[in-house]
């Protein structure tokens, strides 16, 4: 694809961080001390005007930018800081052996990097106050909020819009997360960027071909009802059609990232992080836990019960295990058949009839008839007993 990569060469010089503010420069330099790879600044009164170079946003957005874009909402000034954190590990995405499938788990969630973003962020507004005077009880956090992230991450020039609808940025490509703070003081310029008239994934359409389930829609907008990670933290009936392209996941799909041309080769990994849980989960383990014990599993990870259903989650690993095909998942998805949970008992009716059954094979074994090789031996065994037997039955 030449013209994809002249296109991405093009991105990759042109998103360069620029800021004029001495103080906006210092904040900026001591978040990439702190870890994070990327860090720049949005003036919320620069973004009055937003049409023509932010990315359109679904109506569900609309509300989370009003306050941003509505002048009247800021009493004083003040400066949006964006900060972008790699979830990028080079390592095995599937640990399952032959006896034991796992339920895989897509590298955003393998460990806690929201929450290690969020500590990052307090301690560079530690630094900040210390340096420049500006409490940190003044500024608000946000990381995997309502904030509408994505967006403010291309406003202040870190990011691309990609046809998937997540964020491209020169070398981390879309595998980061974001995180940022509101702090009371105009550190950034009071013009807003201009639009850079392009786009990272001009003429290439690998993610919108390999998604499973068809739901990128158009450039930039994903159909959620379509997704399959719109459905991994839905405690609801996962249609027959959904659970035959869920594969063996447990949590996350990444298909659309895992093709991306701009998430090859990585120069950039993500820093140790809270909350480890790894690229997959033994099924056959997770299926015999007891609520409380995977609530103590995943008790401060990425995919802690506070936000993500806990019948989402053994329906996920459910129909993973339906589709692993492996015999040895039969028994641990059997007692779910009579859950108290429509979802959960649907998905076990589904996995279970395709899940095949030892004991059936070991009764078809015997039930079969004997080819004629294994006659005639047959045959052959009683001649020769009858032959060794005297006529009197004695010795």
């Amino acid at each position: 694809m030449p013209g994809v990569r002249c296109e991405q060469g093009r991105f990759r010089e042109d998103r360069s961080l620029s800021i004029s503010s001495p103080d906006a420069q210092r904040i900026t330099g001591l978040a990439c001390e702190l870890g994070f790879a990327r860090a720049g600044f949005v003036n919320p009164r620069a973004l009055v005007s937003p049409a023509g170079w932010l990315p359109s946003t679904s109506a569900d957005k609309e509300l989370e930018w009003k306050w941003v874009t509505s002048p009247n909402e800021w009493k004083g000034s003040a400066s949006i800081l964006v900060c972008c954190l790699s979830c990028h590990r080079g390592e095995l995405d599937d640990l399952s052996t032959p006896d034991d499938p796992h339920g895989l788990i897509a590298p955003f969630a393998r460990r806690n990097y929201y929450k290690t973003a969020a500590r990052m962020m307090r301690r560079l507004l530690d630094r900040v106050e210390a340096e420049l005077g500006i409490p940190r009880k003044s500024a608000r956090i946000f990381c995997n909020s309502r904030m509408p992230e994505k967006p403010l991450c291309v406003a202040a020039e870190l990011a691309s819009p990609g046809r998937n609808g997540l964020c491209i940025s020169p070398g981390l490509g879309s595998l980061f997360v974001i995180a940022g703070a509101v702090i009371p003081r105009p550190l950034a310029d009071s013009v807003a960027p201009a639009p850079s008239g392009q786009s990272p994934c001009a003429g290439c359409r690998e993610c919108v071909d390999a998604c499973p389930a068809h739901a990128i829609t158009s450039a930039g907008l994903v159909d959620r009802d379509l997704c399959l990670q719109g459905f991994a933290a839905r405690p609801v009936e996962m249609p027959a059609e959904v659970m035959e392209k869920w594969g063996t996941r447990l949590y996350g799909c990444q298909e659309c990232q895992s093709v991306c041309p701009y998430n090859r080769r990585l120069p950039v990994e993500g820093p140790p992080a809270s909350g480890e849980i790894g690229p997959s989960v033994s099924l056959r383990w997770f299926l015999s836990l007891e609520d409380q014990q995977v609530e103590t599993f995943l008790r401060g990870t990425a995919m802690g019960l506070s936000w993500i259903s806990r019948v989402a989650l053994t329906r996920n690993a459910i129909v993973a295990a339906g589709n692993s095909g492996a015999a040895v998942l039969r028994d641990r998805v059997a007692p779910y058949l009579d859950s108290g949970s429509p979802a959960i008992s649907a998905a076990a009716r589904w996995a279970m009839n395709r899940l095949p059954d030892p004991r059936a094979h070991q009764a078809a074994d015997v039930l079969a008839p004997a080819s004629g090789k294994e006659r005639k031996d047959h045959e052959d065994r009683q001649e020769d007993e009858q032959q060794q037997i005297p006529d009197d039955g004695q010795p």
